[in-house]
């Protein structure tokens, strides 16, 4: 697996990418000047230089370029008397392109970096030992590493020696009733504010809105739903438990793809460059990209051309497209708006804007797919939706020759749980698992709502000896985690499940049976338990 590159190293990339930028000025000169007497050919060009120039902030080479193409297209369009205007734009191009490359070194950009500090540490201010103690063993399953605190002042002194990746406040501590919000203020005013959730008994519209002028994220009411919390907590830190953003820049300049794609690299997203749109469709159906970046002036084939292409194509009418021009004139930008894209944006456009407009469409993209696919309590994958993923993966797994797995969940006595502490309760158990579940496990695998209590994993390349071992640890972390009824009394639940290896003879239709079969044999054997198909014994 690949390093996480540094800032240091991001930043060394772009500088390698503008130093080949310069390095290349002087061939995209000479074949400015070899085009001098077809303005056709000068004028797009031109229009090249215009968005790479402007990316590596070149402004004023990207200004002279922009006028070479307007004077260039008139010229080509048969207006007369162009000559002279067309000559001496040419050389203004060409001399401040020569100056370019013996320009000092250009500034770094403004970067997107990711932050590299621990994502699972949290500090808490709670003054009531008993509920601090049980905060920081309910958060551990979910990954979170939390250091408590009952004094304000040792609170802050932390956050300034070791900087946590996010706050839990009590808005009450001590004799104080707004002491939590006047803490978490002080450290706003500092500039020494990690993102922050209020924890309070106090559920009225002024503790609220207190809350929110502190500086703080998110409030919940006590007793906080340990599912809940860390799901907010998830929220304010960033932590995505689906995969990376992907990303496919489509730009037959190599090295303002580049540039682009470094930048959104840093940012934790999965990018891939193409720079002949001809191979658009198959690098589309090999790397499943969220989204498309394409530059809309190519030749050959322009973006807009693409788009038109990728539009009549199974499963890529919705594919999110974003445009990239040098050009301003509107027309353009309707006539992106008419092939579906999300937007068109105007070169130069700055790297963290760029991060933040592909990641903003991403986000609403996974969030429509999801209301599609995915069942609306838990977040996973809906029935419907398992089945074609296994029927996918029953296949790469024979054409490739690797092991898989398949395993169902099931609540166990999860008719109690609503029975005893109220449905709510029940569909807080049933979140808290699916989470668990897509934390803890692969980013390949698969999870999935059967319907009611019942769950089901794909495990691609899982031996099922692997995938018990993976369910019996999953099994001991839920088992771990606590839970609050209607009543406020503290429950636990545990959940039995199968597990069906592929095997040379099975099918999708055999693997779902065998799983079942596995499952209600842990049921039988007393539940709290993982049971592998074929096996005379379960994992408890």
């Amino acid at each position: 697996m690949a390093e996480t590159p540094t800032p240091a190293d991001i930043v060394t990339r772009h500088r390698e990418i503008r130093e080949q930028y310069i390095v290349t000025l002087p061939d995209r000169l000479a074949a400015l000047a070899n085009a001098a007497t077809r303005p056709a050919e000068l004028a797009a060009r031109a229009h090249a230089l215009i968005g790479s120039a402007s990316t590596f902030k070149l402004l004023e080479l990207a200004a002279a370029a922009r006028q070479l193409e307007h004077v260039a297209r008139a010229q080509d369009d048969g207006a007369h008397g162009g000559a002279p205007a067309l000559e001496t734009a040419l050389a203004l191009v060409l001399r401040l392109g020569e100056q370019a490359a013996s320009l000092p070194p250009l500034p770094d950009p403004d970067l997107v970096v990711p932050d590299l500090s621990d994502e699972t540490l949290v500090y808490l201010l709670e003054d009531d030992p008993v509920q601090a103690g049980e905060m920081v063993v309910q958060l551990q399953p979910y990954g979170y590493t939390l250091v408590s605190f009952d004094d304000p002042d040792r609170f802050r002194a932390a956050v300034r020696q070791d900087r946590p990746a996010a706050l839990l406040v009590d808005i009450i501590c001590g004799d104080n009733p707004d002491a939590g919000c006047q803490t978490v203020a002080a450290m706003g005013a500092e500039g020494t504010l990690p993102p922050t959730i209020f924890l309070s008994s106090r559920d009225d519209f002024q503790a609220r809105l207190g809350a929110v002028r502190a500086g703080g994220l998110g409030y919940l009411a006590k007793p906080v739903d340990p599912a809940m919390l860390a799901e907010r907590l998830d929220q304010v830190i960033g932590r995505d438990l689906a995969r990376p953003y992907r990303v496919l820049i489509i730009d037959d300049d190599e090295i303002v793809s580049a540039e682009y794609a470094t930048a959104m690299g840093a940012a934790g997203m999965e990018v891939r460059t193409l720079s002949d749109a001809a191979g658009a469709v198959e690098a589309i159906r090999g790397f499943l990209p969220d989204l498309l970046v394409l530059d809309q002036r190519m030749p050959g084939c322009t973006g807009l051309e693409l788009a038109a292409v990728l539009r009549q194509q199974e499963g890529m009418a919705s594919l999110p497209i974003l445009f990239l021009t040098a050009a301003t004139e509107l027309g353009d930008k309707r006539l992106a708006l008419d092939v579906g894209a999300e937007d068109l944006l105007l070169k130069p456009v700055a790297l963290p804007l760029l991060v933040t407009q592909v990641r903003a469409r991403i986000r609403r993209a996974r969030l429509l797919q999801a209301m599609m696919a995915r069942d609306s309590l838990t977040g996973t994958l809906n029935h419907a939706m398992v089945q074609d993923h296994l029927v996918t993966e029953v296949a790469r797994a024979r054409r490739e020759g690797k092991p898989l797995s398949f395993a169902m969940i099931d609540v166990d006595r999860f008719k109690r749980v609503n029975d005893e502490h109220g449905h709510a309760a029940g569909d807080r158990v049933l979140r808290a698992l699916a989470r668990l579940l897509r934390q803890r496990l692969r980013r390949s695998d698969i999870v999935g709502r059967y319907g009611g209590e019942e769950f089901a994993v794909v495990l691609p390349n899982t031996t099922a000896e692997e995938a018990a071992l993976i369910l019996d640890g999953l099994r001991r972390g839920f088992l771990a985690i606590g839970f609050r009824g209607a009543d406020d009394a503290l429950f636990h639940v545990s959940f039995s499940a199968g597990i069906a290896p592929l095997r040379p003879d099975s099918d999708v239709a055999s693997l779902n049976l065998a799983a079942d079969a596995a499952l209600y044999f842990a049921k039988r054997a007393g539940r709290d338990r993982v049971h592998v198909a074929g096996s005379l014994s379960s994992t408890t």
